[in-house]
């Protein structure tokens, strides 16, 4: 038989008290009585782990007992759900109800005292320039969530000196009624004890978490997309009686640019060039998130072809490399305004003649002739 009351919850000898609460209601939640009918191996195995969970859970009890001064003090039995007999002293209507609801309804109880949960999540939006987005920016935001409460360290209760259960009155069971049959059960208050080492928190009613208020500063990564979430593990609010904590998400929107125009990672944009810069082919300085740089259009260039620049996109929220940079040329006519342009331009024409619709009326449909 294990004597050792750390093993017995399973827990380190340096388990903290939220771990220690944590460990008995998982057995509880097991080995209870209420749901283990008829079973005496469970029944001794309950009353083992609430003596252990008696002594671990108090500062001086657990102080002394790893000291080996005390051992853990006896609990009175878990008392099974039994029949208290019937009270007639007012009339009652059956409704139809039998048997099987009425026992079900006795034994079913409650849920057990003091269960953990795992605390919410929590949200917030910020919005960045598309700079911002390009480099990585911080964010101070204002948090208001649910800590852990400073007066019970967040297990929801505070240690006091042994006092009668006020749930049962200190004698370890409960009458329920059912009609006018009564029966009794175990206390869950107190593990049908009859005393009472903890109360709830005054300060968090026994949650085990309060309100609070705080500025956070939030990295945001470059290269975050428009509708990207950042999580936050564990920032969130924090679980109710010793649970996990819920994680913080910041969903981030990323303002639009005047000229890049993003896909995934890769950016595209268009420059205007010359009708001369396009026929000849010239050097022209385009605009870079990293800063202008200068390409070479070949002769020729028309107006829709792209180029295609290496890494020179967004960086990859991975951190793995950048996206491209693509660039449109958009080629520019000017308006003729004099005859001398004019005739220079029919010059032109009449010197490098092209017809650059002849093919169209090879894909035209033909209509059948009647």
């Amino acid at each position: 038989m294990v004597t050792d009351l750390y093993q017995l919850l399973g827990v380190r000898r340096n388990a903290t008290v939220a771990e220690v609460r944590r460990a008995y209601q998982k057995h509880a939640r097991r080995l209870h009585p209420d749901l283990n009918p008829g079973d005496p191996v469970a029944r001794q195995r309950f009353e083992e782990v609430s003596r252990a969970f008696e002594v671990l859970s108090d500062a001086q009890r657990r102080a002394a007992y790893d000291r080996g001064e005390v051992r853990a003090a006896p609990s009175p039995p878990v008392a099974a759900v039994g029949f208290a007999g019937f009270d007639f002293s007012a009339e009652v209507q059956a409704g139809g109800v039998g048997f099987r609801q009425i026992f079900e309804g006795v034994l079913a109880g409650g849920p057990i005292a003091g269960a953990s949960a795992r605390g919410e999540d929590l949200e917030q939006s910020a919005r960045i320039s598309f700079d911002e987005a390009f480099a990585g920016a911080t964010r101070r935001l204002h948090v208001v969530r649910l800590a852990a409460c400073d007066g019970c360290a967040g297990t929801g209760d505070v240690a006091v000196g042994p006092q009668p259960c006020e749930a049962c009155g200190g004698v370890g069971q409960v009458r329920a009624r059912r009609g006018r049959m009564i029966f009794t059960r175990p206390c869950r208050e107190c593990s049908s004890s009859g005393v009472r080492a903890h109360r709830a928190c005054a300060r968090c009613a026994g949650e085990g978490r309060s309100m609070q208020s705080e500025w956070a500063e939030l990295e945001i990564p470059p290269g975050v997309r428009d509708g990207g979430r950042i999580r936050l593990p564990g920032l969130g609010n924090a679980g109710r009686r010793g649970g996990l904590a819920g994680d913080f998400h910041l969903v981030v929107h990323v303002d639009p640019h005047p000229l890049y125009r993003r896909q995934d990672d890769d950016l595209h944009c268009e420059v205007p060039v010359t009708m001369i810069e396009a026929a000849l082919g010239a050097h022209v300085e385009v605009p870079t998130p990293d800063g202008p740089l200068v390409i070479e259009f070949p002769a020729g260039t028309q107006t829709g072809q792209r180029f295609r620049m290496r890494k020179r996109g967004m960086p990859r929220p991975d951190g793995q490399g950048r996206g491209d940079l693509y660039v449109e040329a958009r080629v520019w006519v000017p308006a003729v305004r004099d005859d001398e342009s004019r005739e220079l331009l029919l010059e032109f024409d009449r010197r490098n003649r092209h017809d650059p619709r002849r093919d169209l009326g090879q894909h035209a449909p033909r209509r059948k002739a009647r």
